[in-house]
């Protein structure tokens, strides 16, 4: 087994899928990470994608033949792997976004649109790498955040070059935002903790 940090974003995502599948064959792969739920959920909750899409413009509307799909044998897996570790699973469509959504509109707009369960920014691109290779992929990550909840800084800031340096600035000029990146910070614990409880019973399910 083998694990990659991608990145963030679509581009960084599909260079490290591209660079790792040119170096070995791989039975399978995962998408795996913090998601926005775009759909009713609690933070730590197993979202499972069925499908994924790469969004574009405000709506986040996709061409229906850029629909990539899962492999329904390993969503399958990790439904089961989800109730026999006790946690609350949905399945459904993933939308991947090329930037982050700050505000709960912003959300409740692609969700209207998209009909998709979760968002993120990397997924498609891993999806299209993998399936491109011939290998099941499947989309399995945790809510950090909610649909109706606006972000307490506008964190595209933070990426592309000098981005950390502008997201800094941002943050001390804006002191009030340091209450909701801490919110954020114990939501994406809890993800987390909820990610491992799921990945050891998902690999017995494999086995």
């Amino acid at each position: 087994m083998f694990l990659f940090q991608t990145g963030i974003g679509t581009e960084a995502a599909q260079g490290v899928c591209r660079r790792a599948f040119a170096s070995r064959s791989f039975d399978l792969a995962v998408s795996s990470g913090f998601a926005c739920a775009l759909t009713a959920a609690d933070v730590g909750d197993l979202l499972i994608g069925t499908e994924v899409f790469l969004g574009r413009g405000p709506d986040g509307q996709a061409a229906p033949d850029r629909v990539l799909r899962c492999s329904p044998d390993l969503a399958a897996a990790a439904a089961r792997a989800a109730q026999g570790a006790g946690l609350v699973a949905r399945s459904g469509r993933f939308v991947t976004v090329p930037h982050v959504l700050r505000s709960g509109h912003e959300k409740r707009q692609v969700a209207r649109s998209a009909g998709a369960i979760g968002m993120d920014m990397e997924s498609a691109a891993i999806c299209e790498v993998a399936i491109g290779q011939g290998v099941p992929v499947l989309v399995a990550r945790t809510v950090s955040d909610l649909v109706d909840e606006d972000l307490p800084l506008d964190f595209n800031l933070f990426l592309g070059r000098w981005g950390w340096t502008r997201g800094a600035l941002s943050c001390m000029t804006h002191p009030r935002a340091w209450s909701g990146v801490n919110r954020l910070r114990v939501q994406a614990g809890v993800g987390a903790e909820r990610l491992t409880r799921f990945f050891g019973p998902f690999l017995d399910e494999l086995g």
